[in-house]
């Protein structure tokens, strides 16, 4: 399930730059869901800074890049889990491509098992013993 996309400025960033951030953004996203590393699944997309508007303004040679992100989860993941991704995400996005951490922006896109297909069979199926577990011991967890 792990999938995460980041959004950035075409011809911004060398190819071993993002190949960095993919691969540490993937080892990153196993450590923090728990996850074999071979179920995630990482992208960088590079948009022409003419397609890409901030603040009302396309992207130019004098403007700060402002790069977006979006990852998935499986929905019942603890939220401390989704802050963290959040937060890791941004931080690997600062240090590796040395943007503004004011300017980055993500989310975490929270998807129903039943929503999700591996290999074409949902993910409540085919992971169903992995998903009740986590379900369970999210529900046990007193609220304070």
């Amino acid at each position: 399930m792990p999938v995460v996309n980041f959004y950035v400025v075409q011809d911004r960033y060398s190819d071993d730059l993002l190949q960095d951030l993919l691969v540490r953004s993937s080892h990153f996203y196993a450590a923090v869901l728990n996850s074999p590393l071979d179920r995630v699944r990482a992208f960088a997309s590079s948009v022409p800074a003419k397609h890409w508007a901030v603040g009302g303004h396309t992207i130019d040679s004098d403007h700060h890049d402002a790069p977006y992100f979006t990852c998935l989860a499986l929905s019942g993941r603890p939220t401390e889990q989704l802050h963290l991704l959040l937060k890791g995400f941004t931080d690997l996005l600062v240090e590796i491509l040395k943007c503004e951490r004011d300017l980055v922006r993500g989310q975490v896109i929270e998807v129903n098992p039943d929503h999700w297909a591996i290999g074409g069979i949902p993910a409540s199926i085919k992971r169903a013993s992995e998903v009740q577990s986590r379900q369970q011991s999210t529900a046990n967890v007193p609220r304070t």
